[in-house]
């Protein structure tokens, strides 16, 4: 679920410093969308439009990540449809796979719970090595999910399946603009899809 911005120079193994960023990188409603079959043995996942664009534009500033709420089957599934339609295996080249056993549950007034990502678990020391708390971003359509780390959340519109959504175009564009900033949590990135985002 995130990704995280490159020198623009060739980068070795733990050669690592405080121009690198990191945003985290949702799935369902902002990769994908999808329902499992009914019979449990398949999953009807259909891929945003652009993604492979999105995946393959970005990739020239950010390395990528997931998080998830999903379930690790779920969440494996599609990926691996990723993988077939756009020639990029996150499962493999991503920084961290992380599914809803990383997340925190919340009970709200109904008694209903709901999953957060709190952003203290990306302080781990070999993230913080790679990603500097002010690189990292969340992409996400879920603001609740990162009620504790909002300034590190570009928020999406949830894709149900309108085959002329053209968010990620847009995303990509806006994700490159921003990637050389200092600190991309004092970046106001709330009305980003209409251009009233600002440092």
């Amino acid at each position: 679920f995130f990704f995280s911005s490159r020198r623009r120079h060739t980068r070795y193994i733990g050669d690592w410093s405080s121009d690198v960023c990191s945003s985290d990188l949702d799935l369902d409603e902002t990769l994908w969308h999808g329902a499992p079959d009914p019979t449990h043995t398949t999953a009807h996942i259909t891929l945003r439009p652009h993604l492979r664009d999105f995946l393959h534009d970005t990739l020239a500033a950010y390395d990528h990540a997931i998080w998830t709420a999903a379930s690790p089957d779920w969440m494996h599934a599609g990926l691996q449809l990723i993988h077939t339609q756009t020639g990029l295996d996150l499962t493999h080249t991503a920084a961290f796979l992380w599914h809803r056993d990383r997340c925190s549950w919340h009970r709200d007034e109904h008694g209903d719970l709901h999953p957060r990502k709190p952003a203290r678990k990306l302080r781990a020391t070999w993230i913080r090595s790679r990603y500097p708390r002010e690189r990292i971003l969340a992409i996400d359509d879920r603001p609740k999910n990162w009620a504790s780390g909002y300034g590190h959340l570009v928020r999406v519109t949830p894709w149900t399946g309108d085959p002329t959504d053209d968010e990620l175009p847009r995303l990509a564009r806006y994700l490159l603009s921003i990637a050389d900033t200092p600190d991309l949590r004092r970046i106001e990135k709330r009305g980003w899809q209409i251009g009233r985002a600002h440092v």
